[in-house]
């Protein structure tokens, strides 16, 4: 039996087009999307300020958590996260009160420091005058020994508590970086933004070179593809960036070091951890599509479901920053979704196109 005509199938059959021709088609749609990303940066810049105090919320919520669950413990509560003591912590945090531990100045001492600035404004008023050679044991001997000595004892004194409003400011050590945030805050906002009509672009130059059936296939699988990475955007900013920021700060407090947000590094951690978790969800297309162009079966995946775990929680430790938190909380869903791509696997059918025994439209 003849095989039905199919004309439209084959884009090639009566294409003149040489390779430069095809080269400058390239370079129209590169020039068509850069321009749209142009369009969408100049739109991010007017809001890039606010996008940065957006993603800068979820860390300075976790540093007034941190702070309230460290000042109760330093009046003595032991079990600083009871549910009990909910509406305490949440009263902290929303005051943004810091405890202290602070212990009066001895009398003495406060007034032998009083007398030495008054001698210190008088040395300098008389060096002024003449070059005299100043003293360096003069202010040693102006402080008492019973001083120094009852200095001393303050450390074994029981010290007295206050509260103070949290600094919980980001800073910045170079004088280009708060631009440089502000810039990258805007190119990301342009890209998404943008992002629909720079596809468009290069999908117009691509679909040029593919069949009927392979762009239905396309059209198909794209929006699943869009969906599953922007799930995992989601889920990495609204659910696994509190738990990791919670970790890490208090990693930070069993190490005894002083924990001072620096915007750069975080703006940067924030946009990595969306990111790995987007491409990871991609997880059970990956799967459909090894399985339709015949490199795994569907039994391969069943079977070899152990060595799936410890292959899912080795991706997990790469696409995530260097915790444990993050790598399970990535690790679970990514569980979830490869049963899930054993069902699209067992359950899709078989259409034309990929993995399918179609016939080649130029054959």
């Amino acid at each position: 039996m003849d095989r039905i005509s199919t004309p439209n199938d084959d884009l090639f059959e009566n294409s003149t087009m040489t390779f430069g021709e095809h080269l400058r088609e390239l370079q129209q749609a590169l020039t068509k999307a850069c321009i749209w990303l142009g369009i969408g940066v100049a739109i991010g810049l007017f809001f890039a300020n606010q996008v940065v105090a957006y993603i800068k919320t979820p860390l300075e919520q976790a540093i007034h958590q941190y702070h309230a669950e460290r000042g109760m413990a330093l009046l003595g509560v032991e079990d600083t996260k009871a549910d009990e003591l909910k509406p305490l912590r949440d009263a902290f945090a929303a005051g943004a009160w810091v405890v202290e531990e602070v212990v009066p100045v001895p009398g003495d001492l406060q007034d032998a420091l009083s007398q030495l600035r008054s001698e210190d404004t008088t040395d300098a008023d008389s060096e002024t005058s003449n070059d005299a050679v100043p003293d360096p044991e003069a202010g040693e001997a102006a402080i008492s020994p019973d001083a120094i000595e009852r200095l001393a004892e303050l450390a074994d004194q029981s010290p007295q508590f206050q509260l103070r409003k949290s600094q919980t400011n980001v800073s910045s050590f170079e004088m280009t970086e708060g631009f440089m945030i502000w810039f990258k805050a805007a190119l990301v906002i342009g890209a998404v933004v943008s992002s629909p009509f720079v596809f468009y672009h290069l999908w117009t130059f691509v679909a040029a070179g593919l069949h009927a059936h392979e762009r239905r296939y396309v059209y198909l699988y794209l929006p699943v593809s869009v969906g599953l990475f922007v799930s995992g955007v989601l889920m990495a900013f609204y659910v696994v960036l509190q738990y990791v920021i919670h970790f890490l700060l208090q990693f930070n407090e069993s190490m005894d070091v002083a924990f001072e947000p620096r915007l750069n590094y975080y703006v940067s951690f924030v946009l990595l951890l969306p990111l790995g978790f987007g491409i990871a969800f991609q997880l059970p297309l990956v799967m459909l599509f090894l399985q339709r162009i015949g490199l795994l079966e569907t039994e391969a995946y069943t079977s070899s479901w152990r060595v799936a775990v410890v292959v899912i929680f080795v991706i997990s430790m790469l696409v995530t920053p260097a915790d444990w938190t993050s790598m399970v909380l990535l690790a679970i869903p990514l569980l979830f979704l490869y049963l899930l791509g054993i069902g699209m696997c067992m359950f899709l059918p078989r259409g034309r196109g990929l993995g399918s025994d179609a016939y080649d439209p130029v054959s």
